[in-house]
């Protein structure tokens, strides 16, 4: 190009640039400020209403391991299910003195595709345990008599061996919340319940145990309504069960002083059955998952002396608005508008006894792995596990960038019709 060519590109633009390119360069901006106010104007949030669960698959665990004598133990009631972190999870059996160690790969959607280094841990005490989670290092400093040295957010052995896991279980015929160290089974500490869960009608005690991710606080729930709440679950009708927020000991802080947090929840009724067998349905709270400032996961579980004999359902909780009811004495079912929302996100009659629900790790499609866990329930059917994905919300755009945009895209229909020919 030469100087007089550049020249007269400079002095004439209409000769260089035609209308239809300005109309296009008018457009693209447009498009471009609209995009910007959609990403910096915080336009993608949330929706929690969009949460979903996919069920992914089923395997069998083996019907046996051998404890740390090298003796052959059968694994049956397992209740409880926790993630240790990678491939790590620990279950636990009811009406025993036994977790379960194994390894589970899952595929990159969260199908389970195997179990491995099954071992079993003995603890120190005999319970009807139900459910399980890990405690924290500074949770286990708090509880523990025989405090040790307090590292890098674990506890470490004196001697300078291996670091020591630790897990809190709940069980139903004291009932209690106890902590144990996975190295050697002792029991070093328990969590301090509300006196109204004490009360709990027999084998309908506390089966559900969840710690939010900030390790601060854990959640329990009594399986049916208390004696003085309100009636079990029947055909037809549910029961209203009290989800209890406990304050747990870290950083020295002692909680013993203050009361829990209880929220009123409905369990379903028992699912439609055709009877077989004589026999009491029932519907319960099961399973509880923590997914942080409150929001929770139930699973119920229903059984019938019929067919389908199991059902399971999973609902979402939000208890940031839920009314606190710790302090309402008797007929908590009666009692109206206390009870908190939920919605339902997955539902399905396997035809397995399912008990115990865990998060796990971040799958790589994005989606967050949960699994399952499915007691034999003693009718001969086996130990499984059942591999779920956790579906995040859809994002939705606000109301007013909308609005935005829309003014946007106006201003640039207009700028078209200015520069068109």
């Amino acid at each position: 190009m030469d100087r007089h060519h550049f020249r007269s590109l400079v002095s004439c633009p209409r000769k260089a640039f035609s209308r239809p390119f300005w109309r296009t360069v008018a457009r693209v901006v447009c498009v471009g400020l609209c995009l910007a106010g959609l990403y910096f104007g915080g336009a993608v949030v949330a929706s929690a209403a969009d949460q979903t669960v996919v069920f992914q698959g089923v395997i069998p665990l083996p019907d046996r391991a051998t404890d740390a004598d090298g003796t052959p133990v059968e694994i049956t009631g397992l209740s409880g299910v926790a993630w240790l972190g990678d491939d790590r999870y620990v279950a636990v059996m009811d009406n025993s003195h036994y977790l379960l160690l194994f390894r589970l790969s899952l595929s990159q959607t969260g199908k389970p595709l195997g179990v491995e280094s099954l071992s079993l841990v003995k603890l120190s005490q005999r319970h009807d345990y139900e459910d399980l989670v890990p405690c924290p290092a500074a949770v286990a400093a708090g509880l523990r008599v025989d405090r040790r040295q307090v590292g890098s957010g674990v506890i470490t052995d004196q001697g300078g061996r291996e670091p020591e896991q630790f897990v809190l279980v709940c069980e139903e015929d004291t009932p209690a919340v106890r902590a144990f160290s996975l190295a050697d089974g002792s029991m070093f500490g328990a969590v301090e319940l509300p006196e109204n869960l004490l009360t709990r009608r027999p084998n309908r005690g506390l089966e559900s145990l969840a710690i939010e991710p900030d390790g601060r606080s854990l959640w329990t729930a009594n399986e049916e309504a208390l004696p003085a709440d309100g009636p079990t679950a029947a055909a037809g009708s549910g029961t209203v069960v009290r989800l209890t927020r406990l304050l747990l000991p870290c950083d020295g802080q002692d909680t013993r002083a203050t009361a829990a947090f209880q929220a009123a929840y409905r369990v379903d009724p028992v699912h439609s059955f055709v009877r077989v067998f004589a026999g009491q349905p029932l519907s319960g709270l099961a399973a509880l998952v923590a997914l942080g400032n409150g929001r929770l996961l139930a699973l119920e579980r229903s059984g019938a002396p019929g067919l389908p004999p199991f059902a399971s359902r999973i609902y979402s909780i939000d208890t940031a608005a839920a009314v606190d009811v710790s302090a309402v004495a008797e007929d908590l079912a009666s009692r109206k508008g206390v009870v908190v929302d939920k919605r339902l996100l997955w539902t399905d009659s396997l035809g397995i006894n399912i008990e115990g629900l865990c998060l796990g790790p971040v799958l790589a499609d994005g989606n967050r792995g949960l699994i399952a866990i499915a007691d034999n329930g003693g009718i001969g059917t086996p130990n499984q596990l059942v591999g779920l994905a956790l579906v995040p919300p859809a994002p939705a755009v606000r109301p007013a960038v909308l609005g935005a945009v829309a003014g946007l895209l106006a201003i640039a229909l207009a700028v078209g019709r200015l520069t068109s020919p």
